[in-house]
């Protein structure tokens, strides 16, 4: 029979597979399900309101191609980093921190003034939506074991199918009747209780050792990843032989090649090329 001391000493360490009267699959199921749908449907219900954001700063369509280019530039600079930061800090800390920085960058970019103030807000954003998925999936696939990760990746259909779809409707609806700012405001709800459910039924995991940061690394890879986005988000407009577009994208294999080159001489123990791709793997 167990003693009271024995059932208290339970509830301190926790069941890896309940947070208090939430098990913890269902936590990080929601979590990751509303921070993955605040963050895909982002990307589509902006370029409804690209228009009406350049006649309001006016500014050409081109200058205004900024706002999304700026926000993906930095989703992939920052992507590199989310697996270090998830080992180093605890995957709660770090994805509560993502979805706390990308909704207060959602907020700053409906109060920008300036089409400069909105690029550097979504610079901000990009670099919170960039831990999201890493970390994300990272919690997902350690609560659930081999046998149901299946079960684990089919909970991602939902926002991936339903944030493409639903972004242009709402997009248009706020633009239209409301203003554009609105675009922006409308992840600050899902934010916040993404956040506030979090905190209350998240388990922070103990951390492992990541080792030293290589920033080396990620400088190389941020800027390949990010060249090779911006490459691709201006080719239809400057043309896909042009000089400034064939740099980007054929800079952009050079660069990751480097980057995984510096995490071999960082971790010996990663010289192996099917080690180095699980290590960059887990990363992404």
């Amino acid at each position: 029979m167990k003693t009271h001391a024995g059932l208290a000493g339970q509830g301190l360490t926790g069941s890896p597979r309940t947070t208090g009267l939430v098990s913890e699959k269902v936590a990080v199921s929601v979590v990751f399900v509303a921070a993955m749908f605040m963050s895909i449907m982002d990307t589509t219900i902006v370029n409804v309101a690209l228009p009406a954001i350049g006649r309001d700063f006016s500014v050409s369509p081109t200058a205004v191609d900024s706002v999304s280019i700026a926000y993906l530039v930095s989703l992939a600079v920052f992507i590199p980093a989310s697996g270090w930061l998830g080992d180093r800090f605890g995957g709660k800390r770090v994805l509560l921190t993502a979805i706390a920085v990308f909704s207060v960058a959602s907020a700053l970019c409906g109060l920008a003034s300036s089409l400069g103030e909105l690029v550097a807000f979504r610079i901000l954003q990009g670099a919170g939506g960039g831990m999201l998925a890493p970390v994300g999936m990272a919690m997902l696939y350690r609560v659930f074991p081999p046998a149901e990760r299946i079960r684990a990746a089919s909970i991602l259909t939902v926002p991936t199918t339903l944030a493409p779809a639903l972004g242009p409707v709402l997009g248009g609806l706020l633009v239209t009747d409301l203003s554009w700012r609105w675009v922006f405001y409308v992840n600050v709800p899902i934010g916040a209780a993404a956040l506030a459910f979090g905190a209350r039924f998240l388990r922070q995991h103990a951390e492992t050792r990541p080792g030293r940061f290589d920033l080396a690394g990620f400088l190389l890879s941020g800027i390949g990843l990010g060249s090779l986005m911006y490459g691709v988000s201006e080719g239809p407009d400057l043309g896909w032989a042009s000089a400034e577009v064939l740099a980007t994208v054929d800079g952009h294999p050079v660069l990751c090649r480097q980057g995984a080159v510096t995490v071999a001489a960082f971790h010996p123990e990663l010289s192996d090329d099917h080690r180095l791709h699980e290590h960059f793997l887990r990363s992404f």
